[in-house]
């Protein structure tokens, strides 16, 4: 996870320069870090459910096989 924060802080800062050099409005700025977010909340919530025990069983109960 610390690995996951690291990369999108480096994504960030580089966004960040990016945006500022080419002085992009600030709801640009806003559109780009909200699906940053986004983005590092999905990972995050992969990573937390990745020792999940899978649907398949459930699924194959439901529409019988």
């Amino acid at each position: 996870m610390i690995v996951f924060t690291l990369i999108f802080g480096g994504l960030a800062v580089f966004e960040w320069n990016f945006l500022q050099y080419n002085r992009r409005k600030k709801r640009t700025i806003r559109i780009v870090y909200f699906w940053l977010g986004v983005a590092y909340m999905y990972v995050m919530a992969v990573y937390a459910m990745k020792n999940f025990p899978s649907p398949n069983r459930l699924i194959m109960w439901i529409f019988g096989s």
